[in-house]
């Protein structure tokens, strides 16, 4: 990678190893625990790696859970994003949503991290934008009635929250290289 595109990794007073990739493929990094903790049911902790991060303005590093412990465990992270110009250890916010106690050992995989660009274009307000087919339609109204039908069930009536979600929320205007915020 170019100077202004590198993401550095420094290995902290501790006994675990510098975060590697669990295949040649992998989006991420994987991230080791550096000590011994028990999550209670419903409960999360704040795991210390041992290892501290810096990247480029024009990147972040995104803490994302592992699926083999979400799937297995229903261990979920929290918290999980690193700015450009933080320089401390980085720590894991683990949350556990099972119905069973769970404990981390020392050196355990618990999250991995992967490294995303930033797009650091300014945002603009904006009065109108484009109108589109899927327009305001809220969360996952792309599918939403494909899915029911898929599964077998009759289609629901969609709730309508946006005129609600309008009034509560800054909506997000992007067309080409404009970015801008709805009024």
């Amino acid at each position: 990678m170019a100077n202004n595109q590198s993401v550095t990794v420094k290995k902290l007073p501790a006994k675990v190893g510098v975060p590697a990739k669990g295949s040649a493929k992998a989006a991420g990094h994987e991230q080791y625990a550096n000590e011994g903790t028990n999550l209670p049911v419903r409960g999360e902790s704040i795991i210390w790696t041992g290892i501290g991060i810096g990247s480029s303005y024009n990147r972040y590093a995104r803490i994302a859970p592992r699926s083999s412990l979400a799937v297995k465990h229903r261990m979920m992270t929290n918290a999980g994003v690193i700015i450009s110009d933080y320089r401390g250890q980085v720590k894991v916010v683990l949350a556990n949503l099972g119905d069973q106690p769970y404990r981390v050992e020392y050196e355990d995989r618990i999250a991995q991290r992967i490294i995303e660009m930033i797009d650091n274009r300014e945002l603009q307000e904006v009065i109108l934008w484009d109108d589109t087919k899927r327009a305001g339609q809220g969360f996952v109204s792309s599918n939403a009635t494909m899915d029911q039908e898929v599964k077998g069930q009759s289609a629901k009536p969609r709730i309508e929250i946006n005129d609600r979600l309008a009034r509560v929320f800054t909506q997000f205007y992007h067309s080409g290289e404009t970015m801008g915020i709805l009024r």
